[in-house]
């Protein structure tokens, strides 16, 4: 501590009217004398309190020297030193601080607050200080660190990589490209392919670790103020330097055969393959939100490319600028379209092939714009099914046929089963069929009338569920049919393990005309056959070519649908091809 000039000592070291104040507030008041042991002067009884040592014990051990007291705890002394090294220089007059002091059998967090006093002993300056347990205050400050710094975490650290989730990676993103000059940097989309098949065979504690690996090894490929992120499941963002796009794409090589790295001497490899979007960042005043979705549009795109490096990679461009523009503009307008009657069911018919007659039809939906006219459904059908808004326009086309099949039956007319399809997006909900049933009920219509289209791939890798779908369709009293048969690998076991009434023969079979050989018709007829031994009925899809009808009734084959019979058509047109109106 400092020593000052020696002044004329004061007989009295406490006034009467401050130790009555003192011991009525029941306070440590002490004095001290600002040398190098701070040594005590003067202390009430309630410092010995304070402290757990009586006078005489504190005396004994500490000589009167705080510095001797705080001998276990020097960090702490050291704490009060400064803020009275400080308090002097700037001539302050006095200090506060909180600092840790050991007591007698405990701990206590104190804060000291102390008053530079003109009184002198031994040519010393004298302190006057007091002393308040704050140890409740300050464990709830620790405690509320503590549970700052655990919402930080949860906040900014994805729990599976131990590194940045998307919240941490889009502040970091953000302010690197603010910083940069135009044309900087580029957002990489990468997501690993087939990593649900992954989890499902290994486990999910198996498929976290290759997160993780796959994480730290694209992270081990960046510098500066470069960053990945993964954003959800097993996709993940990377902001890289854009040094061209050949550049980039050896980088991106680089990474994946990084990561594939240990197959080299593997019995069995085992390659991770990604499929990759790129988008060089040329608007930095757009949101990470627009940022992420361009280049998942690139990588979109990519899926359809080939490669032998274990990766699909496309740049983002004009083309798909193009396409998000006008899925913004569906975006405005499904909802009104919906409202305005826009989404209209169309029927193609199903010829029987053993009479030439009409035994159902699929309904179809088209969107009847005022001002585009009628819009191909693959233009807004694909979307739809992403953002989820083909629920309302499934449901739209399910009361259009509802309300047809009221309308034949009302006026006496022979109805034909009219097959509707249903997105996968339906079964998020458990009580998806939930709806649907409140819109037939509304019109009355029997079920058996009503045939549900569903896709091998709807409930891809969970043919429980899907057979819970197909049972659940039954109770009720409908029917299903599998449609695109032959379009996946899994048809077979789909057919095993699933009880569909009808199997729809996928259009690929069909798809060369009249120039398909032998070995195609074979694969079709035996396909026939074991529908017919399963007892299911059988739809040949997209057939053109009169010759493939005159084949097809020959092995068997139930009906076609088909433009050799008859495109979708509107309500009136197919009435008057079934009643011959």
């Amino acid at each position: 501590m400092a020593h000052v000039p020696d002044r004329p000592t004061h007989s009295s070291l406490v006034s009467e009217g401050d130790s009555i104040l003192a011991d009525t507030l029941r306070l440590s008041v002490s004095k001290h004398k600002i040398d190098e042991h701070f040594t005590l002067v003067w202390a009430n009884r309630y410092y010995y309190d304070f402290i757990g040592y009586p006078k005489d014990e504190y005396e004994a051990l500490f000589q009167n020297r705080p510095d001797l007291y705080f001998a276990d705890n020097p960090e702490d002394f050291g704490v009060i030193a400064e803020h009275v090294t400080e308090a002097l220089e700037k001539n302050t007059g006095g200090y506060e601080c909180i600092a840790g002091l050991n007591v007698k059998g405990g701990h206590k967090w104190v804060k000291f607050v102390s008053t530079f006093l003109d009184e002198y002993v031994d040519g010393c300056q004298l302190s006057y200080t007091t002393m308040t347990d704050v140890t409740d205050l300050v464990e709830a400050q620790q405690h509320l660190e503590e549970a700052n710094v655990e919402l930080e975490r949860l906040a900014f650290v994805d729990p599976v990589t131990k590194g940045f989730n998307q919240t941490r990676f889009d502040l970091t993103a953000r302010r690197v490209i603010d910083q940069a000059e135009l044309g900087a940097y580029a957002l990489v989309a990468l997501d690993l392919k087939k990593f649900k098949l992954l989890n499902e065979i290994q486990g999910t504690e198996s498929g976290d670790m290759v997160l993780r690996f796959v994480y730290d090894r694209l992270r081990a490929h960046l510098d500066g103020d470069e960053c990945v992120g993964r954003i959800n499941a097993d996709a993940f963002n990377v902001l890289m330097r854009d040094e061209g796009a050949q550049a980039m794409y050896e980088r991106i090589d680089g990474m994946v055969q990084d990561i594939n790295r240990f197959n080299v001497d593997a019995e069995r490899p085992y390659f991770l393959s990604f499929t990759v979007g790129v988008y060089p960042i040329d608007d930095t005043s757009l949101p990470m939100t627009l940022v992420r979705d361009r280049a998942n549009v690139a990588r979109g795109s990519s899926k359809e490319a080939s490669n032998a490096r274990h990766f699909t990679c496309m740049f983002y461009s004009d083309v798909d600028r193009q396409n998000l523009l006008s899925e913004q503009d569906m975006e405005n307008r499904m909802h009104g379209a919906l409202e305005r009657g826009e989404f209209v069911a169309y029927f193609q018919p199903k010829q029987l092939l053993a009479d030439g007659s009409i035994g159902g039809a699929e309904a179809l939906v088209r969107w009847i714009d005022p001002v585009r006219g009628l819009v191909p459904p693959d233009d807004f059908v694909p979307y739809f099914e992403r953002n989820g808004f083909i629920i309302n326009v499934d449901l739209c086309v399910f009361e259009q046929v509802c309300a047809l099949l009221a309308s034949w039956i009302e006026q006496g007319r022979q109805p034909v089963p009219i097959s509707v399809n249903m997105s996968r997006a339906h079964l998020r909900e458990q009580d998806f069929l939930t709806p649907y049933e409140k819109i037939r009920a509304r019109y009355g219509v029997p079920a058996s009338l009503i045939e549900f289209e569903l896709t091998e791939t709807l409930v891809f890798g969970d043919p429980e569920t899907f057979k819970g779908v197909i049972d659940l369709l039954h109770a009720r009293g409908y029917r299903c049919s599998l449609d695109d048969f032959g379009s996946g690998y899994s048809s077979l076991n789909v057919l095993k393990d699933v009880d569909i009434d009808t199997m729809k023969l996928d259009r690929a079979f069909f798809s060369a005309g009249d120039d398909a050989g032998q070995r195609e018709w074979d694969v079709v007829e035996s396909v026939v056959d074991l529908a017919k031994k399963l007892d299911l009925g059988t739809v040949a899809e997209g057939v053109e070519e009169p010759g493939q009808a005159a084949r097809l009734r020959a092995i068997d084959c139930d009906m076609l649908q088909g433009y050799v019979f008859s495109r979708p058509v509107p309500v009136a047109e197919f009435e008057q091809m079934l009643f011959g109106e």
